[in-house]
């Protein structure tokens, strides 16, 4: 747990001055959705006079579903974002749902000499980035199943009441990151448990999180199913294969129709991204972590991969053939130990 290290974070937004912007990876999902806005709102609370700003370069299309609906539901719930930001004001970054700067928007454009505070729940062999003092106070822990928890825990360690609305929103983000529990523990179900408390239905959540994959996805996991190429190891399956997009989709729907682990190549002109999932049960039996094998394969610039034991990915730019050989090679040593 991070709850020790909430006091030197708290202690080093107090002092710093300046506006902080606060913002997550690129094609922003709904946990760095409201883990950015949860997190601006306890500064706000907790530090009157501190200012703070909220960057995103691009929505997925679901959080861009989810955020409509929310609006619609919660007129009172301000959900503005910068989409440029001058850098002549700022005087700290914090990074969210990600430890690596190479995921995000900002990377190229980032000043020197500007701290930046990482808050991830994503595993982490080293940080990929930059160095800086503000590096003693991130907080980066895989025991938690969503970004969403640690802010959760940050708001309940200094008795911040959030509105309605931003457990509403929190609660969508543990949901979604988890699986709805299926890559949880726990925590996970207590922290939705006391989120929902009385004012809160289940359902009403549920149903904002319903999403309707349009013409282009399913079109992607269709191709991406007919293309497949069956790899055995003993009685596991890997299925493999590639799209030009929705490769996490397409990652998933190789689960859903009877593989154990799925890789999902998408090849753009000077970079490609892998996809990968994994059965739960067989991660938890055959101590599998996609996020380290694929963070272990990022060592160098040009790759930047982790993730989860069961979901991760990797983004490159050179070295696609290798970088694949090795996955599936980590991939095969896993399922035979």
């Amino acid at each position: 747990m991070l709850i020790s290290k909430f006091e030197g974070f708290l202690s080093f937004l107090k002092n710093i001055g300046g506006i902080i912007l606060i913002t997550t990876h690129n094609l922003v999902d709904i946990d760095g959705l409201a883990s950015c806005f949860n997190l601006k709102y306890c500064i706000n609370h907790l530090i009157k006079e501190q200012e703070a700003c909220i960057y995103f370069s691009e929505l997925s299309k679901h959080a861009k579903e989810v955020m409509d609906k929310l609006i619609r539901k919660f007129p009172e719930l301000d959900l503005h974002y910068e989409k440029q930001i001058d850098f002549s004001m700022i005087s700290t970054v914090i990074v969210l749902d990600t430890n690596n700067l190479n995921q995000t928007a900002i990377k190229h454009i980032l000043p020197s000499n500007i701290p930046v505070v990482f808050i991830d729940h994503h595993f982490m062999l080293q940080k990929i980035g930059i160095e800086s003092e503000a590096n003693s106070i991130s907080m980066i822990s895989d025991d938690y199943s969503s970004t969403a928890e640690i802010i959760l825990d940050f708001c309940r360690t200094y008795e911040v009441n959030l509105p309605r609305s931003y457990k509403f929103l929190l609660t969508a983000a543990i949901l979604t990151d988890s699986g709805f529990f299926n890559y949880g523990n726990n925590n996970t179900i207590r922290n939705v448990v006391d989120l929902l408390g009385n004012d809160i239905e289940f359902q009403e959540i549920v149903d904002v999180l319903k999403y309707n994959a349009d013409f282009s996805e399913k079109l992607a996991i269709i191709k991406g199913l007919q293309r497949v190429e069956l790899i055995r190891e003993k009685d596991w399956l890997i299925g493999l294969t590639h799209v030009s997009s929705f490769e996490a989709s397409v990652a998933s729907s190789l689960i859903k129709n009877g593989f154990d682990i799925g890789i999902v190549i998408s090849k753009k002109k000077s970079s490609f991204r892998i996809s990968t999932r994994a059965r739960k049960s067989l991660c938890l039996q055959k101590g599998l972590h996609l996020g380290k094998i694929l963070e272990g394969l990022s060592d160098n610039e040009s790759l930047s991969g982790g993730g989860h034991d069961s979901a991760a990915s990797l983004n490159g730019e050179i070295g696609l053939e290798s970088v694949l050989d090795n996955l599936i090679e980590k991939v095969k040593q896993s399922l035979i130990n």
